[in-house]
């Protein structure tokens, strides 16, 4: 790296734990083949994984490698591209039980997942503009965030009740510290007092963790 001592563990980890993730996910893939809902639940999960991997490398490297004033946001649609997988991968998965699902959960799920969005929101529009695409960049993740806490709210209902199993709800609760640690690094990014030991590198840490269930 051009920064010295710069790799701080929560790099290794990142680097080291989420092929992990991949590698089970490809397990359930061949174990459920590739037609009905599970299936295209997993393959959706395993392209997410393998995406969001990919950002992440992209992001180390250019950290480390990439001038600081670099305009290239192929990073975060690569992030953009993992929220929507996921999101299929719940859909797919919830879908055989949607007659288990009420408008009452998923309302509930949607006031919840408000709480992403606002308080990004406020803090992206009191950091100063240094230019409009990357405001609006910064703009879409909230709604991803909520995009795919409704699901995964709903599908931890459904768990209390017994309707999803226990490797399901390692996934959703791994989704759920997604979405929470991609808001608390927005708000730090906007702050500016990001950094390794960040509580959003913690969330983001259970998420693989979860997921490796």
């Amino acid at each position: 790296p051009i920064i010295e001592n710069s790799v701080y563990p929560t790099d290794i980890f990142f680097i080291v734990v989420s092929p992990i993730t991949i590698i089970i996910a490809a397990i359930l893939v061949m174990r459920h083949g590739t037609t009905g809902n599970h299936s295209i639940a997993w393959i959706l999960f395993l392209a997410g994984s393998i995406v969001w991997y990919a950002a992440d490398l992209t992001y180390y490297y250019n950290s480390e490698y990439v001038a600081e004033n670099n305009q290239s946001y192929l990073v975060d649609y690569l992030y953009y591209s993992s929220y929507f997988l996921y999101f299929g991968f719940m859909v797919f998965y919830l879908r055989p039980r949607k007659n288990k699902i009420s408008k009452k959960m998923i309302i509930l799920g949607i006031i919840i997942s408000a709480s992403f969005i606002m308080p990004s929101l406020y803090f992206i529009s009191q950091k100063p503009v240094d230019g409009n695409a990357e405001t609006g960049i910064n703009l879409v993740y909230p709604f991803l965030d909520s995009m795919v806490f409704v699901p995964a709210f709903v599908a931890v209902i459904l768990f209390f009740r017994g309707e999803v199993n226990f490797l399901w709800i390692t996934v959703t609760l791994g989704v759920i510290c997604m979405a929470v640690a991609d808001t608390v690094f927005l708000i730090e990014r906007c702050l500016e007092v990001f950094s390794a030991s960040s509580m959003a590198n913690l969330f983001f840490a259970w998420k693989w963790i979860l997921f490796g269930f």
